[in-house]
């Protein structure tokens, strides 16, 4: 019999011994997807990705495919509604990084509150009495809004509690009771833009959220307020928000995320004096990393051993 192939659409790390050894014990073989041949299309009952779309047709093309694991928290880029159809599972890894994505906001927004970058600068020029401060707000003086109430974001709350910000939230999927059990002020979105000094991003996309702030919600924020974005590059209009830099109707915006990775050296947001920008990099420690490659293999373990994972994708249990 044929062993069966895992197939690693854009698994980018040089090293997949991990992953092989973990499938070696199910008696399937890890190849890299332009290793794979047309030929061997019917063995394949894995698919293995860190984001790519993965499409009904891409399912279509594996008559025994059993599984796509994504080794990510979002899951969106799969076709849940063809799985489905095809009798395949979903999985993804949620909440291997909550932690860190948490430290990266708060790193971010501190970024730019403090004035790091500048400050950083002008001691590198000797600029030791004559310090350029700008505008600083307290803390304590300040609301931080948090745009999706889930795992990451009450952790970015609890942190933003402990450095003395009033934390307000807004989360469609729960109720005001729900909100305020964590702490945090209930409050719709156009209120928490209106009022927050801060304003951090980090919602599941689903897809009907595009562009969530797009242009008008962007004109809500004060000129004072910073825009935190390390969700999904699509819930913030980007060219809006640029536009608002610019015309200083924001003081500064931190992006871990945009609609295109990598972004054309010439973007307008990487470039922008008034934004810190970071490579998608906001999951990564050298624990998460390792949870994440565990447990995004032995989905397919679980599967191929005729267990449910435990991962699955909530839309499919």
């Amino acid at each position: 019999m044929d062993t069966p192939l895992a197939v690693a659409l854009d698994l980018d790390w040089d090293d997949l011994e991990p992953e092989q050894d973990a499938l070696s014990t199910v008696g399937a073989k890890l190849v890299r997807r332009d290793q794979l041949e047309d030929a061997q299309l019917g063995r394949v009952v894995a698919l293995l990705t860190e984001g790519i779309d993965v499409t009904g047709d891409e399912m279509r093309r594996y008559p025994n495919l059993k599984i796509v694991s994504e080794f990510a928290t979002g899951y969106d880029a799969v076709d849940l509604d063809a799985a489905r159809e095809l009798g395949v599972a979903v999985t993804n890894v949620g909440g291997y990084c909550t932690e860190e994505v948490a430290d990266h906001t708060l790193a971010l927004a501190l970024t730019l509150i403090r004035r790091l970058d500048s400050l950083r600068e002008q001691a590198r020029e000797g600029r030791w009495t004559y310090v350029d401060l700008g505008s600083v707000r307290r803390s304590a003086d300040s609301i931080w809004g948090v745009v999706g109430f889930g795992r990451i974001g009450r952790a970015v709350a609890r942190r933003a509690a402990a450095f003395g910000f009033k934390v307000w939230a807004c989360d469609p999927q729960l109720s005001e009771h729900e909100i305020g059990a964590q702490g945090a002020e209930p409050v719709t979105l156009d209120a928490l833009l209106r009022n927050a000094d801060v304003v951090s991003i980090h919602a599941a996309r689903t897809g009907r959220d595009d562009r969530m702030l797009d242009r008008r919600r962007l004109a809500l924020l004060k000129p004072s307020a910073y825009l935190i974005s390390v969700a999904r590059g699509a819930f913030v209009d980007e060219d809006a928000l640029a536009d608002a830099l610019d015309a200083g109707e924001l003081a500064g915006a931190a992006l871990d995320v945009l609609m295109d990775e990598p972004p054309d050296r010439t973007d307008r947001l990487l470039n922008h004096p008034r934004t810190v920008v970071t490579p998608h990099a906001a999951w990564y420690s050298d624990s998460a990393r390792a949870e994440l490659r565990a447990r995004g293999v032995g989905a397919v373990v679980d599967v191929l051993s005729g267990r449910q994972p435990a991962d699955l994708v909530p839309e499919l249990r």
